[in-house]
């Protein structure tokens, strides 16, 4: 799986090989193993690196070794589901969140009225025995929500309606 990721405005195509990561023609040793919330262990190359990681809106926001550095990555999934979500109605209009595949609804996470943020989950849909938690992009409010769990749904039906707000 290829992923996308940003580092302080520097972009990089991160792929995850089956003996480990490739980053451009370098192949690390990588192990990465939680420890706690909010705490990985990081082994990259033999250097042992502890690793603070909280979830910001828009990634993540990772400290190493008194280093904070803001992360965005993006799988192809992501990429395809925000190609699937469009404005309808224009800055401040409605959004759809879509659904990026054929699957079961196995959750909704939120209810009409509920105000989310970037990164809140929405709805988690079972597709090839994995489940995808689909997030909100922008702040807004929750409007109609179009599926209830043991829903299937065709990709790209629409799941939920967000009242977004202006930035």
């Amino acid at each position: 799986m290829k992923y996308h990721v940003e580092v302080g405005g520097e972009n990089f195509e991160v792929e995850r090989l089956a003996s480990g990561v490739r980053m451009g023609a370098w192949e690390p040793e990588a192990e990465l193993t939680r420890l706690a919330a909010g705490e990985l262990h990081l082994v990259l190359d033999v250097a042992n690196h502890r690793v603070f990681a909280r979830r910001t809106g828009e990634g993540w926001r990772l400290t190493i070794r008194g280093r904070t550095f803001d992360v965005a990555v993006e799988d192809e999934r992501t990429r395809a589901i925000r190609k699937l979500t469009g404005r309808s109605g224009g800055e401040g209009g409605p959004r759809e969140m879509r659904a990026p595949m054929a699957g079961l609804v196995v959750r909704v996470l939120v209810e009409p009225g509920e105000h989310v943020e970037p990164g809140d989950p929405l709805v988690v849909i079972e597709a090839m025995k994995m489940e995808n938690e689909l997030r909100a992009e922008d702040p807004g409010t929750v409007g109609e929500i179009a599926v209830r769990p043991g829903d299937i749904v065709d990709r790209d039906q629409r799941l939920v309606t967000l009242a977004t707000e202006s930035a």
